[in-house]
């Protein structure tokens, strides 16, 4: 017994149940009985209504027959269950031979039985092969479906885990120089490193937070930041209230903000202002990030940002296909700003 076999089984076996055979719908039976019943009374003698009746009966023993078998059918014999249907069909289509010649008046040549019997083999075979047929085919196409689901996630872990690493680095790096220092903030920042973690930790397994919890998430990021570079960093948050419910993926923003950091408000010795902002346009989510740092270089992106901006880029694409985009500019105000646009669908 192949595996292979098996799992063929045990995939009939549910589309079986899945597709009501074996008189798991008793209405067409109990209707067929009753208007082959009634007609006997007028058509008896009508060579069709002996083909129409045999083509029924031969229908009703290899469905039930069927739908029996695949449920009583162990897992351990799944394997044999394509070939045991098989012989049902070919016992249903007998049946049903059988019964239109016992209820003919005249004899038929051998060569016209023989035809009969085909054409009882193919109706069995299409009012039962096609409905198996169909859910084979949905049984199949909910496991690619689910199989796609179970690479995203995958896919997803691994693009977080690669974010959740540099993250948390930057974070501790910042309290080491306090501590190095001889700061008197060490102890606040190491509280609010703590109450960082707690909230981050958290959210970075999860698959789906919202606009509200990441910028909650990142002010204690940019407080924590600006504690560490003191006057040289400023922020500001514009995320109306109405939009804060909106789902996002967890840690989407954390990279723009940290890229906004590292690569304008650090190498600016004026420092600057970050700002987060967005905006709702129709079914798409806007959010941006920019900075008064330092001016955005042409090679800045492949260069200094693009290990950030390229993790970002393939979580986009896992999530929304071609429906998520990021992109990285000077804007018409002359900052440096990263736009984030998102689907809400």
């Amino acid at each position: 017994m192949t595996t292979a076999a098996s799992t063929f089984g045990n995939d009939l076996a549910q589309a079986v149940r899945e597709e009501g055979v074996g008189w798991r719908r008793p209405a067409p039976l109990l209707a067929g009985l009753a208007l082959f019943g009634l007609s006997a009374l007028f058509l008896r003698a009508q060579p069709a209504w002996a083909l129409s009746l045999g083509l029924w009966a031969g229908h009703a023993a290899a469905d039930g027959l069927s739908g029996l078998l695949a449920r009583r059918t162990g897992p351990q014999a799944r394997a044999l269950l394509p070939a045991l249907l098989l012989a049902i069909l070919l016992t249903g289509a007998a049946l049903g031979w059988s019964v239109e010649q016992a209820l003919l008046h005249d004899s038929m040549a051998a060569a016209d039985r023989l035809t009969r019997f085909w054409l009882h083999l193919s109706f069995n075979a299409a009012l039962l092969g096609l409905p198996l047929l169909q859910g084979l085919r949905r049984l199949r196409a909910v496991r690619r479906v689910e199989a796609d689901r179970a690479r995203l996630r995958a896919e997803l872990q691994m693009l977080q885990a690669q974010i959740e690493p540099h993250f948390l680095f930057n974070t501790l790096a910042t309290l080491r120089s306090f501590i190095r220092q001889g700061s008197n903030q060490s102890l606040p920042l190491l509280d609010a490193i703590s109450g960082l973690f707690d909230v981050a930790l958290t959210r970075a397994r999860q698959t789906e937070t919202t606009l509200g919890e990441e910028c909650q998430l990142v002010e204690h990021y940019l407080a924590i930041m600006a504690l560490r570079l003191g006057g040289r960093l400023r922020y500001r948050i514009d995320v109306e209230a109405s939009l804060q419910h909106l789902p996002l993926p967890p840690l989407i923003l954390q990279p723009l903000i940290e890229n906004a950091i590292q690569h304008g408000i650090e190498p600016s010795e004026a420092g600057g202002e970050v700002l987060l902002w967005a905006a709702r346009d129709g079914d798409r989510l806007e959010l941006g990030v920019a900075n008064s740092g330092a001016p955005l270089r042409r090679d800045a992106e492949p260069a200094g940002h693009g290990m950030a901006l390229a993790n970002l880029r393939q979580r986009l694409k896992a999530l929304y296909g071609d429906g998520g985009r990021l992109s990285l500019a000077t804007n018409a105000r002359g900052l440096t700003e990263a736009t984030l646009t998102l689907p809400l669908t």
